[in-house]
């Protein structure tokens, strides 16, 4: 009897170290970006003010969006995209979301609507491709008290 569960045991664990259960979505951080970001000779603190400061915000992950699926200002309102999961980051900005394969847009929540300041050559919204079992980096630069 006590045979029969061992090798019951070993089949068991050989199956579920054959079947992996992978997972995939999207890795990364919001950080917060204001001010003066022109760049000038003998300027020692540029680099470190145009990466920003990590900051808590809620991630908005819709479908992939195009600008014509929403109404743009500076904030995005009224996405016509289905919205696909949100996240809240940490302190540190930090976020992962498990999600399944596809493109996604990504908008941070602000109290004027959803903000996002990159496109892609075919007009999606802040665009992050998901593939099966990884996690897409990103980091989100929420902007728009920044000149260039």
């Amino acid at each position: 009897m006590i045979r029969k569960i061992v090798v019951l045991s070993l089949l068991l664990a050989g199956c579920a170290a054959q079947k992996p259960s992978k997972t995939q979505g999207i890795a990364g951080e919001v950080r917060w970006v204001e001010g003066n970001l022109m760049p000038a000779i003998n300027d020692t603190t540029y680099a470190q003010r145009a990466k920003g400061t990590p900051i808590s915000k809620e991630i908005y992950i819709y479908k992939a969006t195009k600008m014509k699926d929403t109404h743009q200002g500076v904030f995005f309102q009224n996405i016509s995209s289905p919205l696909a999961r949100r996240v809240q980051t940490d302190e540190q900005g930090k976020f992962k979301v498990d999600l399944p394969p596809g493109k996604y847009s990504l908008f941070v929540k602000e109290k004027e609507g959803l903000f996002a300041s990159t496109f892609d050559g075919d007009g999606y919204i802040n665009p992050v491709q998901v593939e099966v079992g990884e996690y897409a980096q990103i980091t989100i630069l929420v902007n728009y008290k920044a000149f260039y």
